[in-house]
């Protein structure tokens, strides 16, 4: 065959890693934070507090299909903190960034459930959070 019939090889396909989130190293101290202060994620203090991080982010833009038919919904903010029957939400941001219309939805939602929503855009966020919140800490944190 001759090199001018020849169709080219395509490129090969290489994974390549999503795109980083600009409040990633935030959460990741922020979960740090809460680990210290409260227990690790999904452990119950003495004192009936637990917390964990939701992450359903999706890279392309919207909620994957498979997400929507089990329940998951978008908006839902990044930590959920729990005590004493109490749910309480935080939304994790960096310095310029802003809550979207499902967060925006979903908060209302979760405060007219007698729920707690705040945006936290520090760790110094997160202790007066929890310090208004009268959620019990180790206080291991000062501000």
């Amino acid at each position: 065959m001759s090199a001018a019939l020849r169709k080219p090889r395509p490129k090969p396909f290489r994974l390549t890693e999503p795109p980083p989130t600009r409040e990633h190293p935030l959460h990741r101290q922020i979960a740090a934070l809460l680990a210290l202060e409260l227990a690790p994620a999904g452990r119950v203090t003495i004192d009936g507090v637990c917390w964990w991080s939701v992450d359903l982010a999706s890279y392309l833009g919207g909620m994957p299909y498979s997400h929507i038919v089990r329940g998951c919904i978008p908006g839902l903010s990044d930590i959920f903190l729990l005590h004493q029957g109490r749910s309480h939400f935080l939304e994790v941001k960096a310095q310029d960034g802003e809550m979207s219309w499902p967060q925006r939805t979903l908060a209302a939602a979760v405060i007219g459930a007698g729920g707690r929503v705040a945006v936290v855009r520090n760790a110094v966020d997160v202790i007066r959070c929890l310090d208004t919140w009268s959620v019990p800490r180790a206080r291991r944190t000062a501000l």
